[in-house]
Protein backbone atom coordinates (compact mmCIF):
# COMPACT_ATOMS: atom_id res chain seq x y z
CA UNK A 1 0.00 0.00 0.00
CA UNK A 2 1.25 3.38 -1.14
CA UNK A 3 0.76 6.82 0.02
CA UNK A 4 0.66 9.57 -1.21
CA UNK A 5 1.02 12.87 0.28
CA UNK A 6 -0.29 16.20 -1.63
CA UNK A 7 1.64 19.15 -1.00
CA UNK A 8 -0.96 22.35 -0.30
CA UNK A 9 -0.14 25.63 -1.14
CA UNK A 10 -2.59 28.39 0.50
CA UNK A 11 -3.44 31.36 -2.29
CA UNK A 12 -2.40 34.63 -0.46
CA UNK A 13 -2.95 37.82 -2.49
CA UNK A 14 -1.58 41.34 -1.51
CA UNK A 15 -1.21 44.48 -3.26
CA UNK A 16 2.07 46.35 -4.44
CA UNK A 17 3.30 49.31 -6.18
CA UNK A 18 3.56 48.82 -10.00
CA UNK A 19 6.98 49.10 -10.30
CA UNK A 20 7.36 45.83 -7.96
CA UNK A 21 4.83 43.79 -9.42
CA UNK A 22 6.71 44.30 -13.24
CA UNK A 23 9.75 43.38 -11.30
CA UNK A 24 8.37 40.37 -9.79
CA UNK A 25 6.76 39.45 -13.28
CA UNK A 26 10.05 39.25 -14.48
CA UNK A 27 11.06 36.66 -12.38
CA UNK A 28 11.53 32.82 -13.43
CA UNK A 29 10.15 31.43 -10.82
CA UNK A 30 7.70 34.70 -8.42
CA UNK A 31 6.50 32.13 -5.87
CA UNK A 32 9.86 30.64 -4.89
CA UNK A 33 11.16 34.34 -5.13
CA UNK A 34 8.19 35.45 -3.08
CA UNK A 35 8.68 32.96 -0.33
CA UNK A 36 12.19 33.03 0.75
CA UNK A 37 11.81 36.19 0.86
CA UNK A 38 9.04 36.34 3.48
CA UNK A 39 11.07 33.48 5.69
CA UNK A 40 13.93 35.04 5.13
CA UNK A 41 12.27 38.55 6.38
CA UNK A 42 10.17 36.24 9.46
CA UNK A 43 13.26 34.72 10.25
CA UNK A 44 15.00 37.70 11.54
CA UNK A 45 14.03 40.20 14.85
CA UNK A 46 13.74 43.47 13.64
CA UNK A 47 16.10 45.86 15.54
CA UNK A 48 13.90 48.94 16.11
CA UNK A 49 10.60 46.97 16.88
CA UNK A 50 12.08 43.72 18.38
CA UNK A 51 9.48 41.32 16.48
CA UNK A 52 6.52 43.16 17.91
CA UNK A 53 5.64 45.03 15.16
CA UNK A 54 5.05 48.58 16.76
CA UNK A 55 7.18 50.81 17.69
CA UNK A 56 7.52 51.94 21.67
CA UNK A 57 6.91 56.09 22.00
CA UNK A 58 10.25 56.70 22.13
CA UNK A 59 12.11 60.67 22.58
CA UNK A 60 14.98 61.47 21.63
CA UNK A 61 17.11 62.93 23.97
CA UNK A 62 19.92 65.50 22.98
CA UNK A 63 23.03 66.42 25.22
CA UNK A 64 22.49 70.13 26.69
CA UNK A 65 24.96 72.28 24.40
CA UNK A 66 25.54 73.93 27.38
CA UNK A 67 26.92 71.43 29.22
CA UNK A 68 29.36 70.38 26.40
CA UNK A 69 30.67 73.84 26.67
CA UNK A 70 29.64 74.16 22.15
CA UNK A 71 29.63 77.86 21.18
CA UNK A 72 26.08 78.94 19.34
CA UNK A 73 26.08 76.65 16.52
CA UNK A 74 25.78 78.50 13.18
CA UNK A 75 22.51 78.77 11.16
CA UNK A 76 24.30 75.84 8.57
CA UNK A 77 25.32 73.64 11.55
CA UNK A 78 21.37 73.81 12.97
CA UNK A 79 20.35 72.90 9.96
CA UNK A 80 22.13 70.32 9.46
CA UNK A 81 21.67 69.08 13.42
CA UNK A 82 17.74 69.30 12.71
CA UNK A 83 18.70 67.09 9.87
CA UNK A 84 20.39 64.03 12.15
CA UNK A 85 17.92 64.60 14.43
CA UNK A 86 14.63 63.45 11.96
CA UNK A 87 16.76 60.69 10.85
CA UNK A 88 16.69 59.48 14.13
CA UNK A 89 13.58 59.88 14.62
CA UNK A 90 13.01 57.85 11.10
CA UNK A 91 15.54 55.08 12.72
CA UNK A 92 14.34 55.19 16.15
CA UNK A 93 17.76 56.37 17.95
CA UNK A 94 16.94 57.30 21.39
CA UNK A 95 20.13 59.78 22.03
CA UNK A 96 21.94 62.41 20.09
CA UNK A 97 25.43 63.04 22.01
CA UNK A 98 27.14 66.61 20.89
CA UNK A 99 30.59 66.32 21.60
CA UNK A 100 33.13 69.41 21.30
CA UNK A 101 35.94 69.54 18.80
CA UNK A 102 37.62 72.46 18.95
CA UNK A 103 36.28 74.64 17.28
CA UNK A 104 33.70 72.13 15.84
CA UNK A 105 30.93 70.54 16.70
CA UNK A 106 30.24 66.42 16.42
CA UNK A 107 27.57 64.30 17.20
CA UNK A 108 26.82 60.34 17.94
CA UNK A 109 23.40 59.04 17.23
CA UNK A 110 22.50 55.87 19.25
CA UNK A 111 19.91 53.47 19.68
CA UNK A 112 19.95 51.83 23.41
CA UNK A 113 23.77 51.36 23.27
CA UNK A 114 24.31 50.64 20.00
CA UNK A 115 25.96 53.82 17.72
CA UNK A 116 24.01 54.18 14.73
CA UNK A 117 25.88 57.19 12.82
CA UNK A 118 28.33 60.02 14.20
CA UNK A 119 29.73 62.66 12.28
CA UNK A 120 30.78 66.12 12.69
CA UNK A 121 28.52 69.38 11.47
CA UNK A 122 30.34 70.91 8.59
CA UNK A 123 31.00 75.16 9.11
CA UNK A 124 29.88 76.94 6.17
CA UNK A 125 33.05 78.60 4.35
CA UNK A 126 32.77 82.08 2.86
CA UNK A 127 31.50 82.36 -0.76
Amino acid sequence: MYSILLYMKTRVTFRVEDDLANALRDLPNQTRFVEEALRDALGRTCPVCLGHGRLPMRRIRVTNVRTQGIRHLSRDEAQQLQKVFRLGQEVAATRIELVKLGRRVGFRMQREKTELLNGVLAQQTGN
